[in-house]
């Protein structure tokens, strides 16, 4: 059999919009007259994909026969989908013709051809239709009579007959005959105004046309022809938007808390054709999808470029390295939306495997009434031996089996329905899709974020199975009586769950907290510089109170935090998550227990070893740093550190000495030379030099002091830094 394999993605042609219509199934058309032309075929859906991202793919199948047109009709807002994705195949001889859909140009682009519109405030019907066909040829009515003419104007006329009213505001058609009559028509008196041109009367209806269209929302007509002979089967196959697939669990615990689990598919129908019969398959993953604009005729800008004037030649002056005449920049662009289209985002699915064992499917099993609008399964319960629900589900006695295979398909997961499924257009349905006991317990969940006096009831969930459990919504029964509600995240296999679905009224928690500094672990000295490793420790002391008779198992949810360990007092978490530590508690009938968890950080605090002070030596000591040889080695480092700023203490007070005399020098040679000018001043001038003559004395002696005390200051820095390149810790 020869195989016609055809994509649209290349045939993609202008668009327009049409009006939404109904159509039950696509219609099956020969090209040509055949002894076929009076029976109407169909194209029905035969298989439908929900996928977790928000599309479905739609397979149509059926049987054709000679030269076919098939017929498909889509909604506006399904086209771009669909052009971006269809798939055509003519499963016989036959040849894939052309496949086209209804388009012209967008309706701004025609309108923006025809040489009027509509749009003013201020004059509006008639009016400003007339004003904007002037120099059009008209026929007009009115109740003084008949004339033809060509449109001048419309004329405005304002009258005022009472002060005390508004005034009243006429518009008048102003004509003009061949014969040169020009006349007046009020718009008000007018019966009819026929357009004489052809061109006009174009205009007109082009103008509404493209209004019309710009209003619509039409269906869309696809068009596949196939060219062959005799009878064979064609497929089409696409994607459209559909509302996603929701999954919805029931949990029934025994009296020993094991977990039999009953899961859902709700599916909604939410498009113009019943689904009758088809193949559904559920998919969960992370498709990419989008939507893009290909349906709309996109014009790409092109520059307007003058003509060169040459018609009227005239001498030209060039002035030196004249260059020759611009036109200007041209940018293109693309008329339309401009904005890019938005991207869905799925919320990550995973793989998974095989359904449970026990998917068994009642015969002829085929769901067209459980929906979601006021709709239920329920059990017929019979009196006499009365069999309780929990009894009927664990016992496989419910009447109710899973209706679908599940499997992995590449990098997702399937939950293939086994049996044709019928959901009639504008309906939801509910499918049974896991049936199956699980392992797991009944616990509590304490999370002191979440409430600090008592856990949460619930339940520990391991799937066992090889399903991918789909995030959706769980009601729980606790031994026949409804227990609470949860929302459950996607469980793979091999995974367990923690879910709560009440508040555990039956245990009461306290908590203690406690913040402390462990002692040093690690001194040590590294290039001069004295560290000091030790820990900062935050413990917390949990004291539960088991106030039932009943044996409790709680799981304490403790926050991972970076940079932070647990401290070795801590008992080991029975499981770790990328957020939380959980911490199993065990307690019997109206026993009491503290948990204790306390985790570390480590920390140091480090000293330059040249600028320790006797105030850090006491610090060290106190806090059991350092022992008494240790203390010794710092206390000459300290002691060391001291004579050298004693001695930098003094040179400093040397060059505060020298700048007074410096500036009182400055003084003294001032004042003499303005005494030397008078001859009575001599004796002042003696007494101002001897001064002098001390001053430079006391310069000379801390010349020499200088020198001894930088000398002794360096001897002291060297025994220092030997001394600091020396220091070891033992």
């Amino acid at each position: 059999m020869k195989l016609k394999f055809l994509t649209l993605l290349a045939l993609c042609s202008f668009a327009v919009p049409a009006f939404a219509q109904r159509r039950p199934l696509a219609t099956v058309s020969p090209i040509r007259p055949t002894a076929n032309n009076n029976n109407s075929q169909v194209l029905p859906i035969k298989r439908v994909i929900l996928y977790s991202n928000g599309v479905a793919y739609i397979e149509r199948r059926g049987t054709v026969s000679n030269n076919a047109e098939i017929n498909l009709q889509f909604k506006q807002s399904q086209v771009d989908d669909v052009l971006k994705s269809m798939v055509v195949l003519d499963l016989g001889q036959g040849r894939i013709g052309a496949v086209s859909y209804n388009s012209s140009a967008p309706p701004s682009a025609r309108m923006a051809e025809i040489p009027f519109g509509i749009g003013s405030a201020d004059v509006g019907g008639i009016a400003e239709v007339l004003s904007q066909l002037q120099g059009a040829k008209v026929a007009v009515t009115s109740s003084k009579g008949a004339a033809s003419g060509s449109i001048l104007t419309v004329e405005k006329r304002t009258t005022q007959i009472d002060t005390t009213k508004p005034p009243i505001i006429q518009r008048f058609l102003v004509i003009a005959s061949e014969s040169g009559e020009i006349s007046s028509f009020p718009l008000d008196d007018l019966k009819s105004v026929k357009l004489l041109e052809e061109g006009t009367r174009k205009d007109v209806n082009d103008f509404a046309d493209a209004t019309a269209s710009a209003r619509r929302r039409d269906a869309k007509t696809i068009t596949v022809t196939s060219e062959g002979s005799g009878n064979r089967e064609m497929v089409v196959s696409y994607i459209i938007a559909a509302p996603i697939w929701k999954t919805t669990y029931r949990v029934v615990l025994d009296e020993a808390g094991k977990p039999f689990f009953q899961g859902w598919a709700i599916v909604d129908n939410v498009s113009d054709e019943d689904w009758s019969n088809v193949k559904l398959s559920l998919v969960s993953g992370s498709p990419i999808s989008f939507i893009q604009p290909i349906q709309k005729p996109m014009y790409r800008y092109r520059p307007v470029v003058p003509m060169p004037n040459d018609v009227n030649l005239e001498p030209q002056v060039y002035d030196e390295d004249s260059s020759g005449a611009s036109y200007g920049n041209a940018t293109g662009g693309v008329i339309g939306n401009s904005k890019s289209p938005p991207v869905r985002r799925m919320e990550d699915r995973e793989d998974s495997k095989k359904i449970s064992d026990n998917r068994g499917l009642a015969n002829n099993f085929q769901i067209d009434g459980v929906n979601s609008n006021n709709s239920s399964v329920s059990n017929e319960m019979r009196t006499g031996a009365e069999t309780s629900v929990s009894e009927a589900l664990v016992g496989n006695n419910s009447g109710v089996s899973t209706a679908a295979i599940g499997e992995e398909i590449g990098d997702l997961f399937e939950y293939k329905i086994e049996q044709p499924m019928t959901v009639l257009r504008d309906r939801s349905a509910l499918i049974p899709i896991v049936q199956t006991k699980m392992d797991g317990e009944r616990i509590s969940i304490y999370n002191e974020a979440v409430r600090k006096d008592r856990p949460m009831g619930g339940m520990l969930l391991k799937n066992l199975t090889n399903l991918t459990l789909e995030s959706g919504s769980l009601t729980v029964l606790d031994r026949d009586a409804y227990a609470g509600e949860a929302l459950m995240e996607r469980l793979k296999p091999k995974e367990q769950r923690l879910i709560s679905y009440a508040l555990d009224l039956g245990t009461l928690v306290t908590v203690e907290n406690k913040e402390d500094k462990e002692p040093a672990k690690l001194i040590k000295a590294v290039n001069g510089v004295f560290e000091v490793h030790y820990f900062q420790s935050d413990k917390k002391i949990y004291k539960f109170a088991n106030q039932t008779d009943r044996k409790k198992v709680i799981y304490v949810e403790y926050p991972v935090n970076k940079d932070w360990t647990l401290s070795p007092e801590t008992p080991k978490p029975d499981i770790t998550t990328q957020r939380y530590y959980r911490f199993r508690v065990e307690l019997d009938p109206f026993e009491k227990e503290d948990l204790i968890i306390a985790e570390r950080q480590g920390m140091m605090d480090s000293y330059q070893l040249t600028s320790l002070s006797y105030r850090d030596l006491e610090l060290f000591l106190t806090r059991r740093y350092i022992d008494e040889a240790t203390k010794a080695k710092l206390q000459k480092l300290i002691d060391l550190r001291s004579q050298i700023n004693q001695i930098a203490n003094k040179l400093q007070g040397f060059e505060d000495e020298e700048e007074k005399i410096s500036e009182d020098q400055k003084r003294l040679r001032e004042n003499i030379e303005a005494l030397s000018k008078t001859p009575e001043a001599k004796a002042l001038i003696t007494r101002y030099i001897d001064k002098v003559n001390v001053q430079e004395t006391r310069i000379e002696a801390i010349t020499k002091e200088r020198e001894t005390l930088n000398t002794q200051k360096l001897d002291l820095e060297r025994q220092l830094a030997t001394e600091i390149r020396n220091f070891e810790l033992k």
